[in-house]
């Protein structure tokens, strides 16, 4: 599981040259529209229904067959053929997902939260994932006494808080239900910086097997920044620096002062 734009179709792709992994491409957050639209909508182990999976999808029987399909699936994972999924959508469903999917052990790829934001405003895919609708009414949910200071005719400015909003959310949503799961949390540098260590604990942590050289499998995609906007081809200068010529020093403060609040009203670790 990952933010939008951390590197999770990069990861993806480095899993899957690995022998005896198959990992879905989101098959929530893109193969049905019902988790974009309640994205972030929080769903307790106490909301799963044996029957119904859940109380909002009484009338969506879509849904739930595709959910029962998914399990199924999951379900033929064993040691030699690991089988999984990647999504960005499930931050506010973590509690309900374990009670869905007892088994399921957790990635958590996480970004510098600098390169998100920058990434998510380069791409211009804030409509597709409706922060505008979504994340602020969850943010404030969660975070009641922030008050912002962004003037409401700095459009701006106002974007890039609220992509910040979703990041510091969705993170620490992750760290509330994250420990329910077996799980281990990553950077998107360590498989930069060290990738055969990276791969190594990872393929040990899903018990599979290594195939092939994946430090070279990650070179080959770092050479160089191609393809379209979910293309995992991106040159390592790009994936770790390019934030630093793209954002303003108003929008730095305003990113910290977000991930401040949040940590502000967190239990210490």
């Amino acid at each position: 599981m990952a933010h939008h734009r951390s590197g999770s179709n990069f990861l993806n792709d480095v899993l899957q040259s690995c022998a005896g992994i198959e990992c879905l491409n989101e098959p929530l957050s893109m193969h049905t529209r019902f988790f974009r639209d309640h994205d972030l909508v929080p769903w307790d182990a106490d909301d799963h229904d044996p029957a119904l999976l859940h109380a909002s999808l009484r009338g969506d029987e879509t849904v739930r067959e595709f959910l029962l399909g998914l399990k199924a699936y999951l379900g033929q994972s064993r040691r030699g053929r690991v089988i999984g999924f990647k999504d960005t959508c499930l931050f506010g469903k973590l509690g309900w997902l374990k009670a869905f999917l007892p088994e399921l052990r957790v990635i958590f790829l996480r970004r510098d939260p600098r390169a998100i934001v920058s990434s998510v405003l380069r791409s211009k895919l804030t409509t597709l994932w409706s922060y505008s609708e979504l994340v602020s009414r969850a943010f404030m949910r969660e975070f009641p006494g922030y008050r912002s200071g962004v003037p409401r005719t700095d459009a701006a400015l106002r974007t890039t808080e609220v992509v910040a909003m979703s990041v510091a959310l969705r993170y620490e949503l992750a760290r509330r239900c994250l420990h329910h799961f077996t799980h281990v949390s990553l950077e998107l540098a360590d498989i930069s910086r060290e990738p055969a260590q990276a791969v190594a604990n990872l393929v040990a942590f899903l018990g599979a097997e290594a195939s092939g050289d994946a430090e070279a499998f990650i070179r080959l995609r770092q050479a160089e920044t191609r393809g379209g906007l979910f293309s995992s081809y991106r040159s390592l200068d790009d994936v770790e620096n390019r934030w630093r010529h793209h954002l303003s020093e108003a929008q730095l403060a305003l990113i910290d002062e977000v991930q401040s609040a949040v940590r502000s009203t967190s239990p210490l670790a």
